[in-house]
């Protein structure tokens, strides 16, 4: 990522050898060459056309101006070849502190105006002069500008006033609905951190209202429009402030702490970076935007590297995150060395790129955020379907294939959490039974044989009924919970002494079910488990009554001599 981004700057000065820059925002420009010459405090500006050639004799000439701010004067000559006679001189490209702006004719024009940050007269950042040129005279554009610091080489651009009103239209709309979406998201995505408690999202939000205060800044909105005094904060503070969350964004949203604990250091050293970064630039005002480049430049680089390096690794997540951040390193590969003053500026408005750059990366990172969460919600439902499955496979009896003791408590639960809507209907059943003869079937047989005993019983239980849910409660102890009336409950014995007939017929000898069928009554509308434990209670001594019958029975049946020789 490095090397991408180091040879698109690279490339920029190439680009950056045309005559006039490339036109993105409106119709073409025409950019008359800027020479710089050295300048003094309150030294007026020269009277006339004529007079400029022996002005400028006592004026050091300067190859550029100082990016860290200074005193200087910027003269360029051109000539108007077209008819039109309305136009407008505008000083761009950078952002300055205040400009004196003159334009000088040989035909006797001679106009002025005041532009700057500190003027509160500045356009999206630009000082503008509407004059009346003729075609075929020599004009000059002398502006004595002053500022604690430049972002990029100044420009001076010619525009027909029909030109500059269509550029205007298109830039400020741009810049309003950049700003706009930046905002938008910023409020909603800080909202919802704060309601949710997430600290990933607080800090997008955070980090897109501190790039809306600083591009607004920097466009001239609170000076400008609100006509705020912002001295000594300036746009640059707030882009200086914006390493520190968004590095901690990154890593918070690609948990690096767990997947790159080095690159999470680095993190954290951008952090406390830009942290010390802050003060210095309000003690050094001159390096407040080299700071703020440098430390935005570096942040920059290091969250697209780590979205990419995190992709590269398998992290689902940083799929939408690592877009997000080539639609900043473009611009940005086109206006680094614009800011350091290597090159002009390869574009009619770099700094309008940029602030369109994070529109999109805010965006995108916006669909980051949803599909982190789309992924988190894919994770809980795997986890809340793997818990569905083991509670199932905890709640099933492997063997029968019924409800276990645990499923049995479960619904008993349920139950109880419920009101009997209609009593007149019915009302809860349970039936505790025991399987007779299991023991010696596997004394006599192995317990293989008693095993398909305690399945042929399972299955008996559960073609009972959609309304009657069958469980095994451990060795050979099974229940029952039914819904019915009176009458449901004697199907249900008369099912049980069916299948107890089967059993006896079938080819497991002396095997039967005792079992014990208690009601709740009738007009109850509430259960507790307390009123449950009652019910199994009743149930279970039902049942071994009916065993010891059953017992009697049986030996009654039996001759005298079996009954001897036990």
């Amino acid at each position: 990522m490095a090397v991408l981004w180091l040879l698109l700057a690279l490339l920029m000065p190439a680009a950056s050898r045309a005559a006039e820059p490339y036109s993105l925002f409106g119709p073409p420009l025409r950019t008359p060459t800027v020479l710089v010459y050295g300048a003094s405090a309150d030294e007026p500006a020269p009277p006339g056309y004529a007079a400029l050639d022996h002005w400028l004799v006592a004026h050091p000439s300067l190859p550029r101006i100082d990016m860290l701010g200074g005193s200087f004067w910027l003269v360029a000559r051109f000539t108007p070849t077209q008819s039109a006679t309305e136009w407008v001189v505008t000083f761009d490209n950078t952002y300055y502190d205040n400009a004196d702006i003159w334009v000088l004719g040989d035909d006797g024009l001679r106009r002025q105006s005041e532009s700057g940050a500190d003027t509160g007269i500045n356009d999206m950042p630009r000082g503008t002069l509407p004059v009346k040129l003729t075609a075929g005279h020599h004009y000059a554009v002398v502006i004595h500008v002053t500022s604690k610091f430049f972002t990029a080489l100044p420009r001076i651009d010619l525009h027909t006033r029909a030109q500059y009103h269509q550029r205007r239209i298109s830039e400020t709309a741009l810049m309003l609905g950049a700003l706009g979406i930046l905002f938008g998201l910023g409020v909603f995505i800080l909202f919802v951190g704060l309601w949710i408690k997430d600290r990933g999202y607080t800090l997008y939000g955070s980090q897109a209202l501190i790039l809306v205060l600083g591009w607004s800044f920097f466009f001239g909105v609170p000076q400008g429009w609100l006509g705020v005094n912002t001295e000594p904060v300036n746009f640059a503070q707030w882009f200086i402030l914006l390493p520190v969350v968004h590095a901690r964004f990154t890593i918070r949203f690609l948990d690096l702490w767990r997947h790159a604990p080095r690159m999470a250091r680095i993190g954290d050293g951008i952090v406390i970076g830009a942290i010390v970064a802050l003060p210095l630039s309000l003690w050094l005002p001159s390096l407040a935007f080299l700071l703020a480049t440098i430390g935005v430049s570096v942040a920059v680089l290091f969250s697209a590297s780590m979205g990419l390096w995190s992709l590269l690794h398998g992290v689902r997540r940083a799929r939408f995150f690592t877009l997000a951040f080539m639609a900043t390193l473009i611009p940005g590969a086109i206006i680094l060395p614009v800011n350091f003053g290597l090159v002009p500026s390869a574009v009619d408005n770099a700094d309008l790129l940029t602030l369109i750059g994070n529109a999109c990366e805010a965006m995108l990172l916006a669909f980051a955020l949803a599909d982190h969460v789309k992924l988190v919600e894919d994770g809980r439902e795997r986890f809340r379907r793997g818990m569905q499955e083991a509670v199932a496979k905890a709640s099933i009896d492997a063997l029968t294939g019924l409800g276990n003791r645990l499923a049995f408590n479960v619904m008993i639960e349920e139950i109880t959490r419920r009101e009997n809507a209609d009593p007149a209907e019915g009302t809860w059943q349970i039936a505790m039974i025991d399987l007779d003869g299991l023991k010696q079937i596997n004394d006599r047989e192995g317990h293989e044989r008693g095993d398909d005993l305690l399945c042929a019983v399972g299955e008996g239980l559960a073609r009972l009924g959609e309304l009657i849910r069958a469980f095994r409660l451990g060795g050979d102890e099974f229940a029952l919970i039914a819904y019915g009336d009176e009458l449901g409950k004697q199907r249900l014995g008369r099912a049980l002494d069916e299948l107890d007939l089967a059993l006896r017929k079938s080819d497991y000898p002396g095997a039967g079910i005792s079992y014990g069928i208690c009601s709740a009554p009738i007009n109850q509308r509430h259960f507790s488990s307390a009123d449950f434990a009652e019910l199994i209670r009743l149930a279970d001594r039902i049942m071994y009554a009916h065993k010891s019958q059953r017992y009697s029975e049986r030996n009654a049946e039996r001759p005298l001599s079996e009954l001897g020789s036990e």
